[in-house]
Order: structure tokens, then C-alpha cells, then sequence
């Protein structure tokens, strides 16, 4: 399984499954977003993927049982699962296949919204817990619902860069 947003946190995924060991990895092929979503009239964030030929992001990979499997799917109930294939970080070799899960009936909404603070805080800071480069290269593969890299829009939102 690979978690690519709120699942990199270990505080996060705990809520659902016990602690796992994390292996940094990274997925081709697809271009995280923050996407906003109205849900009973209430706005929420999400970090969604979108196909992408030429993009690539970071991620962790941790092994689940069928039991482990279920819980992640119902937490994850808006998204598609799918299978893809996962490189390590450091070296960028292929390691193998592995899940993923992408929402493709949100619309992204290009509207300038900010993502949620709280959201965004956690996501990013538990990149930068793997570590300081990974965490940069999160930055620099995660887009505003807008189309903006978080490494240059971190720039003018500084109340959202708690590092």
C-alpha cells in the first residue's frame, strides 16, 4: 500500500491500522493535488492524484494484511484502488507493485481556495519526518488545487510553513 498524503503520517494511519514500518518510495505516472470537495455543504480537503504522463511523486510504502486491507478501504471509501508500480526513493529501482487509490469523480477546484491549514500542516510535516530531502521533494511534487508547486506557494502562505 502506498500512503501519499494524510497516510505518511504514522499518527494518521494508526487511527486505522496498527504502526507500520515505512519505506520511501516513488510513483510515476501520476500528479499529487490538494482538491477541495463539498461534502453536506461543508468544504474538506483531500490530496487526490491525477494521471500524469511525465509526473512522478513520493510516497510510503507499508505491507497489510486482507484485515489491515478492509479498514484502509473503508477510511479511503471515496477512492478507486489501483495497482501501480512503486521505486525506491533512494535509488529509484523498481521495487514492485503496489496499491494506490485515486478519487477520479472529485473535480478539482481551480478556484484559489486554500487548502485546509490543519491538513496541509500535517501532510507536509510528516513528509518532512521521513526526512529533510524527502520532505523537499514532497514540496516540490505536490500542487495547489490552483496548479501551484507547494514549494513556491509555501513562499507567499507563510502562515502554513510550520518547518
Amino acid at each position: 500500500m502506498i500512503g501519499y498524503g494524510s497516510l505518511i503520517s504514522h499518527n494518521s494511519l494508526k487511527e486505522t491500522i496498527n504502526n507500520k514500518h515505512f519505506k520511501p518510495v516513488i510513483i510515476k505516472g501520476y500528479k499529487r493535488i490538494f482538491d477541495i470537495y463539498v461534502k453536506k455543504n461543508e468544504n474538506s480537503d483531500i490530496l487526490n492524484l491525477e494521471k500524469s504522463k511525465n509526473s512522478e511523486l513520493n510516497g510510503v510504502m507499508f505491507k497489510v494484511n486482507e484485515l489491515e486491507l478492509k479498514e484502509i478501504k473503508k477510511r479511503e471509501n471515496l477512492y478507486n484502488f489501483e495497482t501501480t508500480k512503486a521505486y525506491d526513493f533512494r535509488n529509484k529501482k523498481i521495487i514492485g507493485d503496489c496499491f494506490i487509490v485515486v478519487d477520479y469523480s472529485i473535480k478539482i477546484d481551480k478556484k484559489n481556495k486554500l487548502p485546509s491549514k490543519s491538513y496541509f500542516i500535517l501532510c507536509r510535516e510528516a513528509a518532512y519526518h521521513i526526512n529533510k530531502k524527502f520532505g523537499e521533494y514532497w514540496d516540490k511534487t505536490t500542487f495547489t488545487s490552483d496548479n501551484e508547486k507547494v514549494s513556491e506557494w509555501i513562499k507567499n502562505h507563510k502562515e502554513y510553513n510550520t518547518l
